[in-house]
């Protein structure tokens, strides 16, 4: 039954599709019209999936490409991997709190003024493993570690929808959905600060390009440059030797950086497909439980939802987040504390959304500082996180070699521990 919880609620699909056809039945919409709109949905998030899938698929041996280039060693960013490598030791406190977690989230969103259910599966999954985890550094019984993770959960993920949304309605020009990552406080923080220096009217949606520039206005040109200048000299100095033997499969090298570089921006585009697709659908479909269920709720979905409203602010992240990596990580060095191995999937999908939220409310200035803003923080808070075992010895829980990178649960965990010492439990 626990297996069943933790694959149910981890499966984003799954979890989008049903919603959909809850919404259409209580709307009491015709069959023809829920075989079809729950259909479209999920075929939507999938066409998402697959975008990702390739994005993720690229950047990884880009990044590894980098890693060699620059003779760069430390530990893994990897929140997926740390709940999954902890299962075995935690497994059961993780299905349980994402379980009733998420009926502690219903629960409030009913209840209070805060109408936000949060959608995205494989966060619900790694937040309540981050939960559990610090939990378990207080030495709380099973009992006390389920009881207070999921109230934590509850509260987080209709809380923190909440903080995000005044900016969401800047960004989509609209109210129907919510932001559900866990990336979203330094998204927030960083647009905040970005306020007191940015210029909300100079979009970065409205740069305007020479015309004998104008194929940049083109996103899947101008991002396809963008990657080229960071793969093919990432190959060229982490040699064709070790390109050839330990990632293109004896493929030459350079083609490989080029393939992968192009492969990125197929990816981008196939996800934003999926992105429309997907909120076509679900927007009609959800306001079925926004009216019966939970009257005014909105979805707090997956931080891709946002990127179709400003490509070029997505843009400016990814490259904004990869020079502050390089710039945490020299920090981190003087500093002697671990070091994240960089991450072109972070740059891209957290400091492009930090991008995104920055120049919503000040504009070019906001976006590059938000882009920036993420990376370098989020970097330095996962290495302190290391550094003080903020989780405990992850080692020990099977979790050797990689840690946590999302930012609102590393920000949660250490105000977890902190009550917990007020209360004198962890030690």
């Amino acid at each position: 039954m626990l297996e069943f919880i933790v694959e149910f609620f981890s499966t984003p699909a799954i979890v989008i599709g049903v919603v959909a056809l809850v919404g259409l039945l209580v709307q009491k919409k015709a069959a023809p019209e829920v075989v079809s709109g729950t259909t479209k949905t999920i075929l939507g998030f999938l066409i998402l999936g697959v975008g990702a899938g390739a994005i993720v698929g690229a950047l990884d041996p880009i990044t590894k490409m980098f890693m060699q280039a620059y003779d760069l060693q430390g530990f893994v960013p990897f929140d997926e991997l740390v709940v999954a490598s902890v299962a075995a030791k935690l497994g059961r406190e993780t299905a349980l709190i994402l379980g009733l977690g998420f009926l502690v989230n219903v629960l409030l969103a009913r209840l209070t003024p805060w109408k936000y259910i949060y959608l995205t599966g494989h966060m619900l999954w790694i937040h309540a493993g981050m939960w559990a985890i610090a939990l378990n550094t207080l030495g709380l019984s099973t009992t006390a570690i389920v009881a207070i993770g999921s109230l934590i959960q509850g509260l987080y993920t209709t809380l923190f929808p909440a903080m995000a949304q005044p900016i969401m309605r800047k960004i989509t020009g609209s109210d129907e959905i919510a932001f559900g990552h866990g990336q979203t406080l330094l998204n927030v923080v960083g647009a905040w600060i970005a306020k007191l220096f940015g210029k909300p009217g100079e979009s970065a949606e409205e740069v305007k390009v020479s015309e004998s520039w104008s194929f940049f206005r083109d996103m899947a040109i101008s991002m396809s440059i963008i990657m080229l200048i960071v793969a093919i000299p990432a190959a060229l100095f982490a040699g064709p030797e070790y390109v050839e033997q330990n990632l293109s499969g004896g493929q030459n090298f350079l083609i490989f950086a080029l393939l992968k570089a192009l492969g990125f921006t197929a990816g981008v585009l196939v996800l934003l497909q999926g992105v429309r697709m997907f909120i076509a659908e679900m927007v009609p479909a959800f306001r079925g439980i926004a009216t019966k269920v939970v009257p005014g709720a909105k979805p707090a979905l997956d931080c891709p939802v946002i990127y179709p409203y400003a490509p070029n602010s997505l843009m400016i992240g990814l490259i904004t987040g990869t020079v502050a990596q390089v710039l945490a990580i020299a920090l981190l060095i003087a500093l002697r504390w671990p070091i994240p191995i960089p991450s072109m999937i972070v740059a891209f999908f957290a400091s492009g959304s930090g991008a995104i939220f920055g120049n919503a409310v000040a504009g070019r200035r906001g976006a590059i500082f938000g882009g920036f803003f993420w990376s370098f923080a989020g970097f330095l808070l996962a290495s302190w996180s290391m550094h003080v075992q903020l989780f405990g010895d992850l080692s020990a829980l099977g979790a050797a070699g990689v840690g946590f990178v999302v930012p609102d649960g590393i920000a949660i965990a250490a105000l977890i521990r902190l009550v917990g010492w007020l209360f004198g439990l962890g030690g």
